[in-house]
């Protein structure tokens, strides 16, 4: 059985890997999907632009979006919305909230 647990801001605030969220203003709905669990939170910060993160994966924008697979995870992308499904199927959605 599938089983999600969030991370505590303890164990990430000091991560130097790269982010795709900014901190600052605004507000982000983060939901995490792993069989038929999921789990949803509201977080403060902002996604970085397309072509930000264009540029962070290595691939090109066409039309204001990504669409891509990188090392195994499917990527998609529009503006203020982003999309990650693993190998696994489990899925990640980071947007506006």
């Amino acid at each position: 059985m599938p089983c999600i647990q969030p991370a505590t801001p303890e164990k990430v605030k000091d991560m130097k890997e790269e982010s795709f969220i900014r901190e600052g203003k605004g507000k982000l709905k983060v939901t995490v999907e792993s069989g038929s669990e999921a789990l949803e939170t509201t977080i403060n910060g902002s996604l970085k632009s397309v072509e930000e993160i264009a540029g962070m994966l290595g691939v090109e924008v066409k039309d204001g979006r990504i669409e891509t697979i990188v090392d195994g995870v499917r990527v998609k992308m529009e503006r203020g919305k982003l999309e990650m499904e693993f190998e696994s199927g489990d899925r990640m959605k980071i947007e506006k909230a």
